[in-house]
């Protein structure tokens, strides 16, 4: 991927130049929004919204970052799925930002990157799902949803084979390629809203499906078949109450589901579920991003943010711990919008990154 970091090498200097006089893309009042980098697990943070152009170095301190998607064979690859802003990555861990045009003006719902083609990648933005073959520089159409009521709202990539390629709808159907996304099928209609699909790096024929009121669901066979892992959610209050799932990222069957209870996390693949015990009380607050490190699993971050009934963020909070949660330290974060996702580097663990949106 050098051909498209070479010529944003020589904008390096001005960066630091530059600073809060850059061009800003899509601004706001409040914020600022975009990605914000620390190197100190999150004592201290600095944006990292530098937009390179032919025009001169613009930021995306005003993009609402709706989620972070990760490369899983290039650690300092980063994916920004904004809402209704497009698409925005980063191929330097987060030094500078570029954007793919064919894109522009999109909610990006959905992005997954092939485990063994890293040119390869599938984004949705909503009603269509669109594959690159050549690392952003082209795009095709490869499905298009006629029901104006659904949307594709999250996307995988199966990590043995990677020519099969998964779709989760609102509506809750589960769509499989088999093919590289040239032709699909339904796999599995749920008939319930689902919000997220996982795709399990350490088994191939393991998937995981998050609704967002019926609980966590299972495949064991590429789709085929399911079951329902959430039955131990009914022993925490509003648990099935979904914002995130986030699977460990070295550790086999751990699994950490984010809801407003909080966060519970089961080491046997959703079979038995147990609350970290928070600093926050059960329900007080909305954490809408969550991370853990990848070499020291003592070490975990979250959001807790407090909205008013317009949805607008009345505070949010940044909380760390270093021994598996007994003791949490608070910090302030970097930006008064909505902290929507948080993501530690797998190789330079002090590093971490935290995105921000405002809510329409």
């Amino acid at each position: 991927m050098k051909f498209h970091i070479t010529w944003i090498a020589s904008f390096s200097a001005a960066l630091v130049l530059l600073g809060a006089g850059c061009i800003t893309l899509g601004g706001t009042a409040a914020g600022p929004m975009g990605m914000f980098r620390s190197l100190d697990k999150g004592e201290t943070w600095q944006a990292t919204t530098a937009y390179p152009t032919t025009q001169g170095v613009k930021s995306i301190a005003g993009v609402k970052v709706y989620r972070v998607y990760t490369d899983p064979s290039d650690p300092n690859a980063l994916y920004l799925g904004s809402r209704g802003q497009g698409l925005y990555f980063s191929y330097n861990n987060g030094d500078s930002w570029q954007s793919a045009p064919a894109l522009n003006g999109m909610f990006i719902y959905g992005l997954a990157v092939d485990p063994k083609d890293k040119c390869n990648i599938y984004v949705s933005d909503g009603l269509h799902i669109y594959k690159t073959s050549d690392c952003t520089r082209t795009w095709k159409l490869v499905y298009t949803e006629e029901r104006p009521a659904q949307r594709f709202v999250s996307l995988a990539v199966n990590f043995g084979d990677s020519k099969i390629i998964y779709g989760a709808q609102l509506g809750g159907d589960i769509l499989v390629s088999r093919d590289s996304g040239a032709s699909w099928r339904v796999a599995k209609r749920f008939g319930f809203d689902l919000q997220q699909l996982n795709a399990d790096p350490f088994n191939a024929s393991r998937l995981y499906a998050a609704s967002y009121k019926n609980g966590l669901f299972r495949s064991d066979d590429n789709g085929e078949g399911w079951l329902d892992v959430s039955g131990e959610l009914d022993n925490f209050s509003n648990a099935k109450t979904f914002y995130r799932l986030i699977m460990h990222p070295s550790q086999k069957d751990s699994l950490f589901w984010v809801s407003k209870y909080g966060i519970l996390r089961s080491n046997d693949a959703g079979a038995t579920w147990n609350d970290l015990k928070l600093i926050t009380p059960p329900g007080s607050v909305n954490i809408f991003a969550f991370a853990i490190s990848p070499k020291d699993s003592r070490e975990m971050y979250y959001t807790g943010t407090i909205l008013n009934e317009k949805n607008v963020p009345v505070r949010s909070t940044f909380y760390k711990t270093a021994d598996g949660g007994t003791n949490w330290v608070t910090k302030k974060l970097p930006s008064t919008a909505i902290p929507t996702a948080l993501w530690v580097h797998p190789d330079k663990t002090n590093t971490l990154f935290i995105g921000f949106t405002l809510l329409d």
